[in-house]
């Protein structure tokens, strides 16, 4: 598998959601919030489109499960609060 994209459109955000040879991302537009996995060292969020290079560290390496904490996310606080989704991503 290169890669494998789908979207998912939720509480007037995108997801793409990306499965590649290398790993999993998930991209929350228009915010440019990125969750990955790549380069084999778990979980990441990056908060800072302009800082890619900041990352914290979140509590699952498996897509799916990071994707349902955001669609949870969403829906309960019908928009997106970045400091509140960090905090839900580490438990």
């Amino acid at each position: 598998m290169d890669k494998e994209q789908t979207t998912l459109y939720i509480q007037g955000k995108t997801i793409y959601i990306v499965k590649a040879s290398g790993g999993w991302s998930l991209i929350i537009m228009e915010d440019e919030i990125v969750l990955d996995n790549y380069h084999n060292k778990g979980g990441y969020i990056h908060p800072n489109p302009k800082q890619h290079k900041k990352e914290i560290k979140i509590k699952h390496d498996i897509q799916e499960e990071n994707l349902n904490l955001i669609i949870q996310h969403l829906n309960k606080n019908k928009k997106l609060i970045l400091n509140q989704l960090i905090e839900e991503l580490k438990q």
